[in-house]
């Protein structure tokens, strides 16, 4: 059953102040990264909708997103992994989506009670 004060536009409202505050940051530089063109790349947009993901209860995609988004992102800011991290990045990536799904039921079952 879904809860009374259940609000659907809750989430693209968080989705559009992130993006205008991220999109206000890249303007103004303020992190002095350079130009904004250079991040509002697909990758981003993976990363972004993964940390959403987190507010939206869904821990296992976010963690899936980021991480995919993460993979893609680091070559363009010249960011090099260790040999130990490139071969241990996936199988951590998935053992804590599948990870954070065993735990998320446990919290529901839980709840429930």
């Amino acid at each position: 059953m879904k809860d009374k004060n259940h609000n659907p536009g809750r989430n693209f409202g968080i989705f559009l102040i992130l993006a205008g505050l991220f999109l206000a940051g890249f303007m103004f530089d303020v992190l002095n990264l350079g130009s904004f063109r250079e991040y509002f790349v697909w990758p981003m947009l993976l990363i972004f909708f993964g940390v959403l993901s987190f507010f939206t209860e869904n821990a296992a995609a976010g963690i899936i997103l980021v991480a995919v988004g993460a993979y893609f992102f680091l070559p363009r800011i010249d960011f090099e992994l260790p040999v130990i991290y490139e071969k241990l990045y996936w199988p951590v990536a998935i053992i804590l989506a599948g990870l954070t799904l065993i735990i998320s039921g446990i919290i529901r079952r839980y709840r429930r009670n």
